[in-house]
């Protein structure tokens, strides 16, 4: 193992250095999806339908089975005509505190999570087909993060916008009494960056109508720069399956997705610096390592339906080597969860994700499904170091 991972290091030394300008982070594309993050963030051997478009692709290969009405079992995969969610981090408790007591504006109240603790809230929509070895979606994902600062003069926060689609395929192979299934996917994307918006852009940010330059009513962010470009990722994914065993082995974003930004001059009624990049973006690539437990209960399962999990991350990646990455320590990229699925249709999960305590839910009501869960994200290098509250909602038209 300690020679495939000085090879794969090797290999990502001598393509970095094909490059003569400084690489930055960009981070990878997913989203804060709670039917995840409720379970611990762990999702890599016992994920499925949707929500594993962006996490492994051996997942495409798992089915529903659906009894027919002469007894026969038959597999159909998962569509999901529409998902909507959003996701919250920060001081979550006291935000709702305060917004309930209705003595703050909600500006206000923003400005003191920020000011706290940090703040950062993303929304999610998309669609897509996942089972009987396909998987296929379009999902776009707008996301705001605000560091903590000690003042609201310093105040700066970044916005993100990312689109992209994921096509991929999933083969079984039997093998006895074991089962290897291999996959891999493409996901073409779209990003937009605006970076550190500060209280001073947001406050100039007005059209000039006293005659002095024409603006043509839009907001002017002159100080603020913008990118937005293409980035193609490959990932693949292998299951392993034994009896009720399953154990994952992932690559995501291999030899690094690059992001061809461009400077944007305007965009979304906004004007921008349109300043010059001299810099590549790049998200490294991770290999995941997953392990599941799903018990065969027999007609048992319908009634209660337990599974339990774990997963870890091993980016394959320097500190040094990438601006703006933080790398983390073993505690904060282990993630460990359960599920029990009761009646069919009700969804208690639990988990530990770096070192915190997470809960959360699913409802699933015909076609109509609804998920939540309560979490805390690392934001530093080692647990305990910068815990943020948050929280998720999902709500999906699926069947």
């Amino acid at each position: 193992m300690k020679k495939i991972f000085s090879i794969l290091l090797i290999l990502l030394t001598v393509s970095g250095m094909a490059f003569a300008k400084d690489r930055y982070y960009s981070p990878s594309f997913s989203w804060v999806s709670p039917e995840v993050k409720g379970q611990g963030g762990s999702f890599v051997s016992n994920g499925s339908g949707y929500n594993s478009l962006l996490v492994n692709p051996a997942s495409f290969e798992k089915s529903r089975e659906k009894e027919k009405k002469d007894g026969e079992i038959k597999k159909k995969g998962e569509v999901t005509l529409l998902s909507i969610g959003a996701g919250y981090s920060g001081d979550l408790f006291t935000y709702l505190e305060e917004s309930r007591a209705g003595d703050k504006e909600i500006v206000e109240l923003m400005l003191d999570q920020v000011t706290s603790n940090g703040m950062g809230a993303s929304v999610q929509i998309g669609g897509g087909y996942v089972g009987r070895r396909f998987g296929f979606g379009f999902i776009t994902v707008a996301e705001m993060d605000a560091p903590p600062v000690e003042t609201t003069l310093g105040i700066t926060g970044d916005l993100m916008l990312t689109s992209g689609l994921v096509a991929g395929y999933a083969h079984p192979f039997e093998l006895g009494q074991f089962k290897l299934v291999v996959g891999g996917d493409v996901r073409p994307m779209y990003r937009f960056v605006a970076k550190d918006i500060d209280i001073a852009a947001l406050t100039g940010s007005v059209p000039d109508t006293a005659g002095g330059g024409d603006t043509s009513g839009e907001i002017s962010f002159s100080s603020v720069n913008a990118m937005a470009g293409i980035g193609v990722g490959f990932d693949l994914g292998v299951d392993f399956y034994w009896r009720d065993l399953i154990t994952s082995l992932t690559m995501r974003d291999i030899g690094n997705t690059r992001y061809f930004f461009k400077p944007v001059e305007a965009a979304f009624g906004m004007q921008f610096a349109n300043e010059t990049i001299d810099e590549i973006y790049v998200t490294p690539w991770t290999m995941n390592f997953g392990i599941s437990y799903h018990p065969t209960l027999g007609k048992l399962n319908k009634f209660v339906d337990p599974t339990i999990h774990g997963a870890f991350s091993q980016p394959l990646v320097s500190e040094d080597s990438l601006y703006g990455y933080d790398s983390q320590s073993f505690w904060s990229r282990l993630d460990l969860g359960a599920e029990v699925v009761l009646l069919s249709s009700v969804a208690l999960r639990a988990g530990l994700q770096g070192g915190y305590f997470t809960a959360g839910f699913g409802l699933d009501l015909f076609f109509i499904e609804l998920n939540g869960a309560l979490y805390a994200d690392e934001m530093g290098s080692h647990a305990g170091d910068q815990p943020e509250m948050g929280g998720s909602l999902e709500f999906a038209i699926r069947y």
